[in-house]
């Protein structure tokens, strides 16, 4: 093994929440930093630039994708699930599709009435606005509503969030059709209460109309400081320990492979895993930290016996309902003819204007269970709910049990997408237009696991969401497709929709419905909770300093410590939690 300079912090994994955690410790002036990243620097090449193209990562796996796929979905038709994550500089924000979004403030408070000691809405709502650039036009605020508010709102963070460029004309019956219903369009969904419809908000450079990252707006920057360093195409394969004077375990350098050959690098002071809900216990389990019977299944030495480790997985389940819009109605179908796309090319290239400034997501809309279900099956819901968590040793799960029984909290996002939402083998017919709506539960019932299933650590871990695993999550889905069937037939959109395409009209019964949703249904790509920031006896494995527990100098800083999930795209929640854990990090040097 040939060896590396050593460095006062060791950042593994240079993702969305790696990069903030690297670049803020750098602004020390007196502090060394190297940052090892698996992917490569890819940060100015157009796919990963342009809105219009952020879904491309979504198409299937890649070189700058980890190529996670999930264990058989017994649930799900036995069906192996392709789970995207960037394997690239910047991680999934480089990758993702440039949507932002903020959860409620009861989801926030929850992590430190779960244990999370300092962390709540309030001490996170500084971190929100320290990430961000919120950038609003006087034309824009007059069309939404929407104002820049100092209290809420940040003027000079890294990462840009502005409103889409480019709407469809299929966005406004939309979200006249969600008004006849009861759902209120919401003027600011950054306030602690994301419940209603408005318009998509996306990490978008206002100007320059590209993708605004950790990798572009925090380490490019910066990437010149003499005591910020970066190692790419190096996969970290394992954290390597020795014991002070007081027998506490001290993390003291890193293990990685590049280019064929092991190498070691040396932490001075700390060494914090940031490479996702994923990785992140793949790579504490094969340092010897973990449950202590799947180490030693792997006659990997147990250092800390930690069995949280790779438990409570969460991730937003989803199913997608589409339907053909009458021609006059803009959609980004019109892409696939290549003269079309060709034209649209020029209009983002000369005026950066068009179909290409945004990525087809035209709003959101969060809704509590009371605004789109019937009282009985409410109630029935509810019932299988307070059922299924009564035995639960899961505080997270008591907690969303309580939450499906307030009309405050949202239970399903439902967002509208101005364009054919393949679902398994179907595809648009080409010279149609559609708008598709993606449900995806805001707090399911199931949860899964990441582990090891070998000692090499090239190798993928075990991925098994134990999607569907509850009837709960199905039937939540099911009245989601009623719903969205409930919006496509309002007046608002009487001359709008032609006909629904998926789930179909010989798609009826709630038998058909929920199996479809088996046979269908994906995640949005959120997954959280692997290395939840909870007290050790309820299955967490870092405390609120983010220090995971039987260390002294070893954090973890990304998805992987939220420990319940919210009721939002969690990019934005990652960038906030990635700022204050930099400042606890900072604070304890």
């Amino acid at each position: 093994m040939a060896s590396s300079d050593a460095f006062d912090y060791l950042v593994v994994g240079g993702g969305s929440a790696g990069m903030v955690v690297a670049t803020r410790l750098a602004e020390s002036p007196n502090a060394t930093v190297c940052i090892i990243e698996a992917g490569e620097d890819l940060i100015s090449q157009p796919n990963f630039l342009i809105p219009g193209l952020s879904a491309a990562g979504l198409r299937g796996p890649s070189d700058t994708d980890w190529k996670f796929h999930t264990t058989p979905q017994e649930n799900a038709k036995g069906r192996s699930i392709w789970l995207p994550r960037g394997k690239v500089l910047g991680g999934c924000g480089t990758t993702n599709i440039v949507a932002l979004g903020k959860g409620h403030a009861a989801e926030y408070d929850t992590w430190e009435t779960l244990g999370a000691t300092g962390w709540n809405y309030k001490t996170l709502a500084p971190y929100f606005k320290k990430s961000e650039h919120f950038v609003i036009s006087e034309e824009e605020a007059a069309q939404t509503g929407m104002h820049f508010d100092p209290e809420l709102h940040g003027s000079s963070g890294p990462i840009y969030r502005t409103l889409p460029k480019w709407t469809s004309n299929a966005t406004k019956p939309v979200s006249d059709a969600m008004t006849s219903l009861g759902i209120a369009p919401s003027a600011e969904s950054y306030n602690g209460n994301p419940l209603g419809h408005y318009p998509l908000q996306l990490s978008v450079h206002p100007e320059l109309v590209i993708r605004s990252s950790s990798a572009n707006s925090y380490y490019a920057p910066n990437k010149g400081k003499d005591n910020l360093n970066l190692l790419t195409g190096a996969e970290a394969t394992r954290i390597l320990f020795d014991r002070d004077e007081a027998g506490e375990l001290v993390a003291t350098g890193v293990e990685y492979s590049k280019d064929g050959e092991l190498k070691i690098i040396s932490a001075k002071k700390e060494v914090i895993v940031s490479t996702g809900s994923y990785k992140t216990p793949q790579l504490l389990e094969l340092s010897g930290i973990g449950d202590k019977k799947v180490l030693e299944a792997h006659n990997i030495p147990v250092l800390v016996d930690l069995p949280g480790i790779g438990n409570n997985l969460q991730d937003h389940y989803t199913s997608s309902f589409v339907v053909e819009v009458d021609p006059k109605y803009e959609s980004l179908d019109s892409m696939l003819d290549p003269a079309q796309a060709g034209l649209e090319f020029m209009l983002y290239q000369e005026k950066k204007q068009g179909k290409l400034t945004t990525n087809g997501a035209a709003q959101y809309a969060f809704i509590s269970n009371h605004s789109f279900m019937p009282e009985e099956v409410s109630q029935k819901i509810y019932a299988e709910a307070d059922e299924l968590v009564k035995d639960s040793t899961n505080p997270t799960l008591k907690t969303q049990a309580s939450w499906l029984k307030s009309a405050k909290i949202p239970d399903l996002e439902f967002a509208q997408f101005v364009g054919f939402l393949p679902i398994g083998d179907s595809m648009p017919t080409p010279g149609k237009n559609y708008t598709s709506f993606l449900l995806a539960i805001t707090h399911p019932y199931s949860r899964g696991s990441v582990h090891i299933n070998t000692s090499d650590p090239l190798s993928l871990p075990s991925l098994d969401p134990h999607l569907f695993e509850h009837d709960v999550d199905v039937e939540i889905l099911v009245e989601g497709l009623k719903f969205a069937r409930k919006v496509v037939s309002t007046d608002a959109l009487k001359d709008v929709v032609r006909e629904e395409i998926i789930p179909g009209p010989d798609v009826q019964s709630d038998e058909q419905l929920k199996e479809f949703v088996r046979s269908t249904g994906q995640t949005v790509y959120h997954p959280i909770g692997t290395a939840s920031m909870l007290p050790r006896e309820d299955g967490g494995v870092v405390g609120p300093d983010v220090k995971v527990y039987g260390t002294k100098n070893l954090r973890v800083v990304d998805a992987s410590i939220i420990p319940l999930h919210i009721s939002a795209h969690p990019h934005a929640t990652v960038y906030a939690v990635a700022e204050k854990a930099a400042d606890i990090i900072k604070a304890a040097a």
